[in-house]
């Protein structure tokens, strides 16, 4: 079984309710900090080809239920991936298919402060979380 960080703390209204960048971004670190370092799952077979920080993502099914683990040794990286896994972590694959990760997070506007390099690995990391759900959009 792969290791559960208690992101209970997350809320996302309150990411949206920031009123500017820095505050956000100010959020996006401290949530970050929640992921345990999982040195174990450092391991070829989890990195994530097109990041350009190395960053791991495994993937377990519990009966109907998905459950992510990310690591990376940037607070930024990490920080957006608590963002994907409080969406993704105890749904259902159909959850998950229903709803577009990718538009959710656009949402967020996160995209237009973040450097390029950070958008693409992000959207990398959504990729390969659908990707090992079975929703290959």
């Amino acid at each position: 079984m792969i290791f559960r960080d208690d992101l209970g703390a997350v809320k996302l209204p309150e990411l949206m309710a920031a009123s500017n960048w820095q505050q956000q971004y100010k959020l996006i670190i401290q949530w970050g900090k929640l992921l345990s370092p999982k040195p174990d799952m450092r391991l070829p077979a989890n990195l994530i080809k097109g990041c350009e920080l190395p960053v791991w993502l495994v993937h377990e099914q519990e009966g109907e239920r998905h459950y992510f683990a990310f690591a990376s040794d940037s607070s930024v990286m990490n920080g957006l991936a608590v963002l994907l896994l409080v969406q993704l972590n105890g749904k259902t694959s159909a959850q998950i298919s229903a709803g577009d990760l990718a538009q959710s997070m656009r949402g967020l506007g996160l995209e237009k402060h973040l450097t390029p390099s950070r958008n693409n690995g992000f959207n990398r990391i959504i990729e390969r979380a659908l990707m090992l759900v079975g929703d290959q959009r």
